[in-house]
């Protein structure tokens, strides 16, 4: 019977690998499943001639099987369109009202995850032979065509020519009959029996598996996730929590980089890869000390190793021109539920004007950081942070390494006057907060005022050191705006060593109340503008956040402050004399 769509198919009953691209099973009215043949088609080739051979075989299952029948146990039947439309609630929705067969597993893995039953080993579905050390002839799929060296194959005496017989008590003809035996096996199963036919004498043995068997190279399984249709299957990537895109040789040779070196562009990054310091447009050269990578699958793959043998990774980046380093937990480099990073907002529309025009303020919302910092309808922008704009594609290029509670500063011309603003941009995630003040009200030049920035952290939590490199981003205080200069830098208390596990560095923290003071001059009390930007990663000894505050101050005005933080308790900063 040839069975075209899926939707009146008890999912419960017939039981196969979703994402094939033809799954054919062999099977007896009680519901059991004699052999199972099929694959995907750019990857396992199927043949007629295959298919009728397996067919003819299976009649001696069948004969073997109606002397001592064992009918499965009876499930309540599962439908597809039940599964997507009833449990997933939308979030998996038909492609013109066709549901597709790897709606199945999508499904199923995404209600794992919400229910907390997701464990990684469930990655692992239907392993490949290879997993426990043969590979099969594509056409005589019991045919054992090599045996690879050191596996558990080799030690457990199969040998090339071989043809398999059973495995784990279960009969196998064909390729995906050993990978449905593999799937159903525990990824700790300590041995799996077989029995292969040699010369035609029967041989029986036991393959010996260490736990942990089943994961293999990420890359096998890429194609697997690679969905146009459902964007959740984002977070099955074997990727280290963002994807890129190679970068184009013409910006590869303006960096400096030589012609065939690794550069991947990052278009597009998960929460908790954010919070680790990661930024959409980011260029990638290097992950755990490895920069050279034939493919961004090859990339991908290095890094998923690097989480499975339980390292943190270290990445380098250039970032607008420049070069850094950051460290990426371990806990980022998962399969748990990936969300877009949020997307920062100016708080008003961005007008361009015609020709060469440049761009002009709009319509500015109500009660936004950018109208308390006096940005006004009809301004014209002429820079950001810094770096001259005249269209909204370099406007945009800025704003794309821009989150949330981060700090803007805009050049601007109101009337033929020009001007420097700056503000917090804002999100849909925004909270808002008085947590920051400046103490002292500037009064004239050569003033000194001892800036102390004081986080109250609670109990458990810490943030890394700014002066001692090691695990983890190092706390930072930014200093910006005009009419002042830093003197010495940025002091902290004694920070605590944490001692690294093996392969990770140590970790130098600050917790309690931590107290970062650093002194400036005031060199122009008419000109003075102070914007004090504070970041670090809160962190507990299970996972970090990122946490952001700003002060500004003109020296006259009531200082304005806003903050970002993402965990439960949040800390509480303030500043002092």
């Amino acid at each position: 019977m040839r069975v075209t769509n899926i939707n009146e198919v008890d999912l419960n009953t017939f039981r196969f690998d979703n994402d094939l691209t033809m799954a054919i099973v062999l099977a007896n009215p009680d519901g059991t499943v004699y052999h199972r043949y099929g694959g995907r088609a750019d990857l396992s080739p199927m043949g007629m001639e295959g298919l009728l051979g397996i067919m003819k075989e299976g009649l001696a299952t069948h004969r073997d099987y109606v002397r001592n029948p064992a009918p499965p146990p009876t499930n309540p039947p599962m439908f597809l369109p039940d599964l997507v439309s009833e449990n997933m609630q939308g979030r998996i929705a038909p492609m013109f009202g066709c549901f597709h067969c790897h709606y199945a597993r999508e499904a199923r893995q995404y209600l794992a995850l919400e229910a907390g039953t997701w464990t990684p080993e469930q990655y692992w579905i239907f392993p490949e032979p290879k997993r426990i050390g043969i590979v099969m002839d594509q056409q005589e799929q019991d045919w054992v065509k090599r045996v690879i060296p050191g596996s558990a194959a080799e030690r457990a005496g199969i040998r090339e020519g071989d043809r398999l017989h059973s495995l784990a008590g279960k009969r196998v003809l064909t390729k995906y009959d050993i990978q449905w035996v593999l799937d159903q096996a525990e990824g700790q199963t300590s041995s799996l029996p077989f029995a292969l036919l040699r010369g035609g004498r029967r041989v029986e043995g036991q393959l010996a598996l260490e736990a942990g068997w089943k994961v293999g190279d990420p890359a096998d399984y890429s194609w697997r996730v690679r969905n146009v249709y459902t964007e959740h299957m984002m977070k099955f990537l074997p990727a280290p929590g963002f994807i890129g895109v190679p970068l184009p040789e013409a910006e590869r040779m303006s960096l400096g980089l030589a012609k065939e070196a690794f550069a991947l562009k990052i278009t597009q990054l998960n929460y908790g890869t954010h919070l680790a310091g990661v930024r959409r447009g980011d260029v990638v050269l290097r992950a755990g000390g490895k920069s050279e990578f034939h493919s961004v699958r090859d990339f991908y793959s290095w890094c998923e190793l690097q989480r499975r043998s339980g390292r943190d990774l270290r990445l380098g980046l250039i970032r607008q021109g420049g070069e850094l380093s950051l460290m990426v937990s371990r806990i980022y480099l998962n399969y748990s539920k990936v969300e877009k990073a949020p997307r920062a907002g100016l708080g008003f529309i961005v007008q361009q004007l015609p020709g060469n025009g440049g761009l002009r303020v709009g319509n500015v919302a109500d009660g936004c950081s950018a109208e308390r910092a006096g940005v006004m309808v009809g301004d014209r922008i002429v820079a950001l942070d810094g770096t001259k704009v005249s269209a909204s594609a370099e406007l945009t290029g800025i704003l794309d390494n821009k989150l949330p509670g981060d700090l803007l500063t805009m050049d601007v011309m109101h009337d033929g006057k020009f001007s420097q603003v700056g503000f917090v941009l804002s999100g849909e995630e925004e909270s808002r907060s008085e947590v920051a003040r400046l103490s002292a009200k500037v009064t004239g030049a050569g003033q000194k005022l001892n800036c102390v920035v004081t986080i109250k952290l609670p109990v458990d939590k810490h943030v890394y050191s700014m002066h001692r490199s090691g695990f983890g981003v190092p706390t930072q205080l930014e200093f910006r705006g005009q009419g002042y200069r830093l003197l010495g830098k940025t002091r902290e208390p004694e920070p605590r060593k944490i001692e690294g596990a093996a392969g990770v560095a140590d970790m130098w923290v600050l917790d309690g109340t931590v107290e970062l003071k650093q002194t400036i001059e005031v060199t122009d009390p008419e000109s003075f503008h102070l914007f004090l930007q504070v970041y670090a990663q809160v962190c507990d000894d299970v996972r970090c956040h990122e946490f952001r505050a700003i002060l500004a101050n003109d020296g006259s005005e009531e200082p304005f402050s806003e903050f970002r933080g993402h965990f439960d308790r949040q800390a509480e900063i303030g500043a002092g004399r």
